[in-house]
């Protein structure tokens, strides 16, 4: 049969099973409940970005990072980050890459997206499960190009090591964090199944994880006069607030690899996620033009439940010839219920507020790309469609706040162009395009005169450009993106925080624009870059008094003047022997000036940062490990970080058996209690100072082990990634 007829035969079968998936979507489209999931544990998938370039080439020893087109790529396989431990533990000690407390960002980008050979990360979680042995290299890029929703700002792809074989492959993976605060434990366990056999490819994984965090301090929250900067009311207090969560999840999924052009498959992401005991505690005085008039004792208890949380993925990756088709398809469903209950004693009256919130998500979306070789380069073209339902209901008692019910029809349709090419072997070139029109429809069910309709029409271009100048390697690249507010930003539900402030969304908010400008080098062990941001129309919090007594209302509103933003980095990296350090300076500047009511304030104190990793490899496979952290006073939108933050973490870990099978780690992080913030918030007239003592003094253990170790060769990447992290967590 001639590959004409093959591919004739391909393309048959690949319009019925389209067909046939969009029938199965549909129907458990009508039959599944919906409902809303925390945002880390299945966020979407985006596929993968531009065309492979060729990298630039140096003669002589590589260095473990080099440039890659618009990428960073650092190699893990033989360096010393091969010991790591997880692929967390990795990012962390990459270049453009930094660590603030328990989140990984890159360098004045923000949290990135996630791949793992080209599928998007669900759930970062998985990144303390992938051991670094498993892992080839990683790219940071830090201006994506057209290939992404216009929403992402930053990326990180994770190639692991190809495993060979067929048959049963098995990992275990569990962790124990015991606080040195509390004495409490949180224990998370992990099993991954995994049989090969010819073509096809079929996985399950179960977890089970619990946690918990605490966090102590001191709030005071004053009001001003918005025209003669009197003070007018000042509570001042303290606070303890507790979170505990458990939450399984729940993977199973085939592949089928037809032949080496053609492949596809499905696969089933199922969460449940309980959060109890979120306990708050608040003692506040308040005072009225320097008069102290009531005193009050409030213990509140929230907890929330999201039964049901599933995500659906079909996908088809295949080679026509020299076409390259790549199609995804994505359904979600959500549904999140959230409880609390707030006991307030005061001196003069008591209060007892309940507030339940519900809220139903349904979304699907698709995502077709196709890729043609063309002259020296590839061009891709590709389309996506998201489509939400969304329904809210709050409902308060026990105060004057009124309830609330909404729905939302919000659907985007976007087409993207890109086209990347080598002009010589150390010379790369990529230019792209986005289009995208997003339709937004807010009916509010209680109160008609609030509903909105709206519709935006962007453009979104990128250009990256790559070469070699002597013996510094450079990449220079732009792009624009936008960022749209969270669904319950959107909603005007009021949310109870305690007697004195409440919240609400805004409806109006419009999505923010940005221009980003990148540049990198490298040179020896040396990598240093800039980044420059211009945002338009960014979302902050604002506040207003809600009525004589004091009481405020925060919402949100799109800021009237840009904000500029400068970003620089210098990492050094190298081995010495068995001593092998990872230094890492930033500095994180804005420039943003707000006016209030009273008059204006300039938020423009750097940040400086500094991150150091200190591996050392000894013999019989032992690794010990130094890590710090260390953030500066400064401004971030309307923040003044008022202390400096710094973390010291030592570690140390020893692998077991044949090909290092049994992998056991033990660390102990914060060591001397220095991971806390003091911070004050602006909010026009109004103003929160809060110091935070985190639970951040913990000794984690964990234990990984693998038998016949052989990862996926799913290739489904997901669709709709903006939407599902604009449904988010909450249900207001």
């Amino acid at each position: 049969m001639s590959n004409k007829q093959n591919d004739r035969k391909i393309i048959i079968f690949m319009k019925r099973f389209a067909f046939f998936a969009a029938l199965a979507l549909g129907a458990m489209a009508a039959q599944a409940q919906s409902y809303d999931a925390q945002l880390d544990s299945i966020a979407l998938d985006s596929i993968m970005s531009i065309v492979e370039l060729q990298e630039i080439v140096v003669k002589g020893q590589l260095p473990n990072t080099r440039l890659k087109g618009n990428a960073m790529v650092t190699k893990v396989t033989g360096s010393v980050l091969e010991k790591a431990g997880t692929a967390a533990d990795v990012l962390r000690k990459v270049p453009g890459m930094i660590k603030k407390g328990e989140e990984l960002e890159v360098i004045g980008r923000g949290t990135p997206i996630y791949y793992i050979n080209g599928r998007r990360v669900r759930d970062t979680d998985e990144l303390k499960r992938l051991m670094s042995d498993e892992i080839a290299d990683v790219e940071v890029i830090t201006n994506p190009g057209a290939m992404y929703d216009a929403s992402v700002s930053a990326v990180v792809r994770i190639k692991t090591v190809r495993r060979q074989g067929d048959g049963l492959s098995f990992s275990t993976f569990a962790k124990t964090e015991q606080s040195l605060r509390t004495g409490k434990n949180d224990p998370e366990a992990q099993i991954n199944v995994n049989y090969r056999t010819g073509g096809w490819d079929f996985f399950a994984s179960v977890k089970e994880w619990e946690y918990r965090t605490n966090q102590w301090g001191d709030l005071g929250q004053i009001t001003t006069n918005a025209a003669t900067t009197e003070e007018l009311f000042k509570y001042e207090g303290n606070m303890k607030y507790s979170w505990r969560g458990i939450g399984t999840h729940l993977t199973g999924g085939l592949n089928w690899q037809i032949n080496d052009r053609h492949s596809l498959g499905a696969k089933v992401d199922y969460a449940v996620t309980t959060s109890g005991d979120t306990y708050e505690r608040l003692y506040m005085d308040k005072w009225d033009r320097g008069t102290h008039v009531e005193s009050v004792n409030s213990e509140g208890k929230k907890w929330s439940e999201n039964p049901d949380n599933v995500l659906v993925n079909a996908y088809y990756n295949g080679n026509v010839g020299k076409l390259n088709i790549d199609f995804n398809a994505d359904m979600f469903f959500s549904k999140n219920n959230e409880y609390q209950d707030m006991d307030e004693t005061a001196s003069t009256t008591d209060r007892k507020v309940r507030a339940v919130s519900t809220s139903d998500n349904d979304m699907i979306a698709t995502k077709l790309v196709l890729s043609y070789p063309i002259w020296q380069g590839q061009l891709q073209a590709g389309t996506e469609e998201t489509f939400v339902k969304r329904n809210a209901c709050n409902e308060i008692t026990g105060t004057q706040l009124p309830n609330s019910k909404s729905h939302v029809n919000d659907n985007v349709y976007a087409g993207f162009l890109q086209y990347g090419f080598a002009l010589d072997r150390n010379t790369n070139f990529s230019i792209g395009v986005r289009y995208e029109h997003a339709y937004f429809d807010y009916k509010d069910l209680i109160n008609h005169d609030a509903n909105l309709k709206r519709s935006f029409d962007n453009v979104f271009p990128s250009a990256s450009f790559s070469t070699l100048l002597g013996k510094v390697r450079a990449s220079l690249s732009y792009a624009s993106y936008t960022s749209r507010p969270q669904y319950w930003q959107l909603s005007n539900a009021m949310s109870y925080h305690n007697r004195y402030v409440f919240q609400q969304g805004n409806a109006t908010l419009k999505p923010s624009t940005q221009h980003n400008v990148s540049l990198t080098t490298m040179f020896g062990m040396f990598t240093v870059g800039a980044n420059y941001a211009y945002t338009k129309d960014l979302v902050c919090n604002w506040s207003e008094q809600y009525n004589d007594e004091g009481t405020i209302r925060i919402t949100l509103r799109n800021i009237d003047k840009p904000q500029h933003q400068l970003n620089l980095f210098a990492v050094a990296s190298h081995t010495w022997g068995c001593y092998s350090p990872s230094w890492t300076v930033a500095m994180v500047k804005q420039w943003l000036t707000l006016d209030f009511d009273n008059g204006s304030r300039s938020f423009n104190k750097p940040m400086w940062v500094f991150n150091a990793s200190n591996a050392f490899r000894l013999p019989h496979n032992w690794q010990l490990e130094l890590n710090s952290e260390f953030h500066s006073k400064a401004n971030y939108t309307n923040v003044e970080l008022v202390n400096n933050y710094w973390s010291l973490e030592t570690a140390v870990q020893k692998s077991f058996l044949k090909n290092n099978a049994l992998t056991l780690r033990l660390a102990w992080q914060d060591m001397f209690r220095k991971g806390n913030n003091d911070v004050y918030i602006y909010y026009g007239s109004y103003s929160i100072h809060q110091t935070n003592t985190m639970d951040f003094n913990r000794v984690v253990f964990t234990a990984r082990y693998s038998f016949n170790a052989a990862r996926s060769k799913y290739k489904g990447t997901g669709a709709g990634k903006d939407a599902r992290n604009r449904i988010g967590s909450s249900a207001k």
